[in-house]
């Protein structure tokens, strides 16, 4: 009994703990790039998010939070300058973690970065936004600075000169927090896949609707849809349903695991890839492509190892005199000697410690996605301790998974200001700012009104909460402000939603536009 259940552990670990430490080197660079990629993103709208001069003020958010628990140190930044200074400190944790400059504290600040970041806005949270705080939060307990990294080349260093106690850089690494992310993906997919259960994904019509988002479709998608048959949306949205019910099966598959997991790296990056060709869904297609470095396999990094291309490029970087100096300038001060972890820690080790914190965390993601998909599993959030809800959203575990599901819209909707100068002129200040780059807007949804996915989320929530317009007006009329023209400053304005049906298949152009007011200035 004893030799079996040994025998039965070890095949658990090799299976499901157990990861290659090039591969989470590899994972540490993904998510650091996509990381900078959210915050680049995320600059481009600094004021309108992140300052109280923009539409979510900290007063306002602070007085009444979307959420019952929140964290963000953007809270302490009221000005656009503070924000600044907020964001160049999240860019310097994001670029050490991407070259493992002490990793173990880059990999913390990273985390902190990223709450901060995207708790200061969660109203406008998308799925895109808790898959890249959640990578970040397991990512955090794997040692991520083993390989490819210039933690990697000290330790490399200090072993040539006869240091011990330095970890084996070969060595396959066994963590709970493997079994985590290979549990996030399987969880995302699994409740994406069973929610979907409205008669337009039998009917293989979503991908017709989805054409018709004309808030965060794709040129691509607007190019498309004349020419689009109701034969290729069944083949493409049967093959999505089925790939995203697949990858589960795939991800945690025991056997045939090398084949199953070369599979799942595949359709993940062919899925999220179509997406993105036809959806601005801001990070959430390269923070899900992110995974995906960490489900490499010891056989698969070889291969592309021997790879000529590859093998050119680093013999040239290895050679280049000016990564050399900067390189070993890097390697002599930047990173401190390794020292000895302490012997315990609340009477465990280190390790144990570490180990015992993702179980726990575990607990409380898996509850989350109880309660979060009752749909599918019946859980009512009355049945959560506080103290799980608690944890969950401040490190914004949420785990809510149903992207057009049980059925896609319907419809489409959008914002519009009828402004007036006070020179007489008309101006729409919120289509000015969500829609730069497309001048045709109006009181009707034009095509492709190339929103970003913040604002998008803005005008699909704002409707429905009151106790925001009064930060939305204040905004509104900062329009001058915005343009610095001393012309534009604005007298009286109401503020419309504006709806439209999206045409069925077999048909193009919408219908039904509607236009209901919000508010108006003066009252």
């Amino acid at each position: 009994a004893g030799a079996a259940s040994m025998a039965l552990r070890r095949w658990f670990t090799e299976r499901y703990l157990s990861a290659d430490p090039r591969a989470l080197g590899l994972g540490r660079i993904a998510l650091a790039l996509t990381l900078l990629l959210d915050l680049a993103r995320r600059a481009r709208g600094l004021e309108a998010w992140y300052s109280n001069d923009g539409l979510l003020p900290n007063h306002t958010l602070l007085w009444r939070p979307p959420f019952e628990y929140t964290f963000s140190l953007f809270f302490a930044a009221s000005r656009t300058s503070e924000a600044v200074f907020g964001f160049v400190l999240c860019a310097i944790a994001y670029v050490m973690l991407l070259f493992g400059v002490r990793t173990r504290f880059a990999q913390v600040a990273s985390l902190v970065a990223v709450l901060s970041l995207h708790g200061r806005t969660l109203f406008v949270q998308n799925g895109g936004d808790a898959v890249l705080g959640e990578l970040a939060l397991w990512s955090c307990f794997l040692p991520t600075g083993r390989r490819y990294s210039i933690d990697a080349l000290r330790a490399a260093r200090d072993r040539a000169e006869g240091a011990e106690g330095l970890p084996d850089p070969e060595a396959p690494v066994v963590s709970l927090a493997v079994l985590a992310i290979l549990a996030q993906l399987a969880t995302i997919y699994f409740f994406n896949a069973v929610q979907k259960t409205g008669s337009t994904w039998r009917a293989g019509t979503v991908v017709h609707y989805m054409l018709h988002q004309d808030c965060n479709d794709t040129w691509l998608a607007v190019w498309l849809r004349p020419h689009f048959t109701l034969g290729m949306s069944r083949v493409l949205t049967w093959t999505a349903w089925g790939t995203e019910a697949a990858l589960p099966l795939l991800l945690l598959s025991p056997f045939a695991q090398l084949t199953t997991r070369r599979a799942a790296v595949l359709l993940i990056v062919m899925l999220h890839g179509g997406f993105a060709l036809f959806l601005n869904l801001g990070i959430f297609v390269p923070a899900m492509i992110a995974f995906t470095p960490n489900l490499l396999a010891a056989r698969d990094l070889d291969a592309l190892g021997r790879l000529p291309a590859l093998r050119r490029l680093s013999a040239r970087l290895a050679e280049h005199p000016f990564l050399q100096r900067d390189i070993a300038w890097l390697v002599e001060r930047a990173t401190p000697a390794p020292a000895a972890p302490p012997a315990s820690f609340f009477g465990m080790t280190l390790a144990d410690f570490r180990e015992s914190l993702v179980a726990a965390l575990l607990v409380c993601a898996s509850s989350q996605a109880l309660v979060e998909n009752a749909t599918t599993t019946h859980f009512k959030p009355e049945w959560q301790p506080r103290f799980l809800r608690a944890t969950a959203t401040y490190l914004q575990a949420f785990q809510g998974w149903s992207m057009y599901a049980p059925d896609p819209p319907f419809g489409d909707m959008n914002l519009y200001v009828d402004a007036v100068t006070k020179d007489g002129r008309h101006v729409d200040p919120w289509n000015a700012a969500a829609s730069p780059g497309n001048r045709r807007t109006g009181a009707e949804i034009k095509p492709h009104l190339r929103q970003d996915v913040m604002y998008f989320a803005y005008a699909l929530r704002v409707p429905w909460t009151a106790h925001y317009w009064t930060a939305f007006q204040d905004w509104i009329l900062r329009y001058p402000q915005r343009t610095k023209r001393r012309n534009d400053e604005i007298v009286r304005f109401e503020a419309f939603m504006i709806e439209h049906d999206s045409p069925p298949p077999g048909e193009q152009g919408s219908r039904n536009t509607r236009r209901t007011s919000l508010f108006k200035f003066p009252p």
